[in-house]
């Protein structure tokens, strides 16, 4: 098991995987309407989702600021969870990459990745989405030859931290704006970039209110609820 924090790992992982699957369409925390686990009838959660090429993600074992053990029934809990998100995943025809976040053993993701990869190459129907598999590959195989270990994924950690705090083009404003939430300490919600988190505080000033948030895997933030509508939600 790696003494590498979890939540650093996460970032690595996802900033490999932005780089694996540049140029495709990605959506990210996902809960498709068909990914739903047949014991409960409640949705599952995908990290990362591939849909032209049938590829997905889940990253398991980041169990956010938990610090006991895991209950033997918690413990079955998520291996019906994670049998079932498979299970679903391969009747709808996505090849679900699995990454436990606390495993050193960072070339089974990779050999994970290739077989879904290859698969999605057999199924490719047009030469451009081939040629854009094939780069996907070329890259994953890159950079699997830099990472031994859990550890050596801090650089894309950093990478990620980075690609998250880029400041891109402001978008056209809708019409139809979301409604406004009244966010108050304690409330677990989800940004769009930075993932799930709780609500620490919230601060009226200027005529906005701040929010901070302390995320499972960025940290704490503080945002401005005007610039934030849509993207953070009650989770």
């Amino acid at each position: 098991m790696s003494s590498f924090p979890a939540w650093r790992t996460t970032n690595g992982w996802r900033e490999v995987f932005a780089r694996v699957f540049d140029g495709f369409t990605v959506q990210y925390n996902v809960s498709p309407e068909w990914l739903v686990n047949p014991a409960t009838n409640r949705r599952l959660k995908l990290d990362l989702l591939v849909p032209d090429i049938g590829v997905a993600v889940r990253l398991e074992g980041l169990q956010g600021n938990r610090r006991h053990r895991l209950s033997l029934e918690e413990e079955e809990q998520q291996r019906v969870r994670f049998d079932a998100r498979v299970e679903v995943c391969w009747q709808h025809g996505i090849h679900l990459v699995v990454v436990d976040v606390n495993s050193d053993k960072v070339a089974r993701v990779f050999q994970q990745l290739d077989v879904a990869l290859s698969r999605a190459s057999e199924r490719a129907g047009s030469a451009g989405l081939q040629s854009q598999i094939r780069q996907a590959r070329r890259t994953a195989s890159s950079i699997v030859l830099k990472l031994k270990t859990a550890a050596d994924l801090a650089l894309y950690a950093d990478l990620w931290s980075d690609r998250q705090y880029r400041i891109s083009e402001p978008e056209p404003v809708d019409s139809t704006q979301p409604p406004a939430v009244d966010f108050s300490p304690g409330m677990a919600v989800e940004h769009a970039a930075f993932g799930p988190g709780v609500v620490v505080s919230t601060t009226a000033g200027n005529g906005d209110t701040l929010i901070t948030v302390d995320f499972i895997t960025a940290g704490q933030k503080t945002l401005a609820a005007s610039l934030v509508a849509g993207k953070l939600v009650p989770r």
